[in-house]
């Protein structure tokens, strides 16, 4: 398997709110994964050792710190839950985290090297599908801005 997580899959919710990762994601994420609320209305899959450095970075070990990272850490942390399949290697995705990222039925996994998104399919199509010609312009136009 290659060693970054990239691309992306489309995958529908069962009635149940479950999920299939896709096959091509599973080793990159691991034994042990967490989701999290992400970015612009999408959520994260990171594997244990990502968490332990997200962990790090908002300095959670101060228990009684009472500052804004601590503050932060509750609001990720707190809303965050585990990646358990079940025997057919689904993952249910809590009712909550759905809401978050207004999940209804179809999601898009991206590959992020070493972690995965996860968005509504129609947000993707929107904002980020390089089958839309606006956002393949616009990604051509930021790489040129870069000198890439």
């Amino acid at each position: 398997m290659p060693k970054f997580m990239l691309g992306n899959v489309r995958h529908q919710l069962d009635d149940k709110g479950r999920m299939r990762i896709p096959a091509k994601y599973r080793e990159g994420i691991g034994a042990n994964a967490y989701i999290l609320p992400g970015r612009a209305g999408c959520l994260y899959i990171i594997p244990e050792e990502k968490l332990e450095s997200v962990v790090a970075s908002l300095g959670v070990d101060n228990l009684y710190s009472n500052t804004a990272a601590n503050d932060l850490a509750t609001d990720i942390l707190g809303n965050g839950d585990y990646v358990e399949e079940d025997a057919q290697g689904r993952v249910r995705l809590s009712k909550e985290l759905a809401k978050t990222a207004g999940i209804n039925k179809e999601v898009v996994f991206v590959g992020k090297v070493t972690y995965l998104e996860i968005w509504p399919a129609e947000v993707w199509d929107e904002r980020f599908s390089v089958l839309n010609p606006d956002n393949l312009n616009r990604m051509l136009e930021k790489l040129k801005n870069l000198g890439v």
